[in-house]
This record gives C-alpha cells, structure tokens and sequence, in this order.
C-alpha cells in the first residue's frame, strides 16, 4: 500500500525496520493494477506529445 500511495523507499524501509533496501523490494515492492494506470497516464502527462500513445499504451497494457 506504501509503494502504491508513491512513498518513497528509504521512508518504507524505516518504517518496516529494514536496513537492506533489496530486502524491502522483494518484500514490499509488487506493481499492481492501479499502479500500472498510474504509470500509464504519468508516461502521457509527460511524453504524450513526442510518443505514439496508442502503441505505449499497447505495450504497457502486456506488462
């Protein structure tokens, strides 16, 4: 939920006790649907203009 609500991972870490950042990844760090919408449309906002869409849209949806 930490990762989905874009905390950072040093602020995840201490929050969980790690001090191995791999450790916290492995764990703690999964893409799920909401984060892949949110990539899609973060990738637009900012790339929109020099990007086909439509094909990145395609390829993101595949991930």
């Amino acid at each position: 939920m930490m990762t989905e609500a874009e905390i950072d991972l040093p602020s995840i870490m201490k929050r969980v006790g790690h001090d191995d950042a791999q450790t916290t990844m492995k764990i703690y760090t999964h893409v799920t649907e909401k984060m892949k919408k949110n990539a899609t449309q973060k990738i637009k906002n900012h790339f929109g203009s020099i990007l086909d869409f439509k094909n990145l849209k395609r390829n993101v949806s595949k991930m």
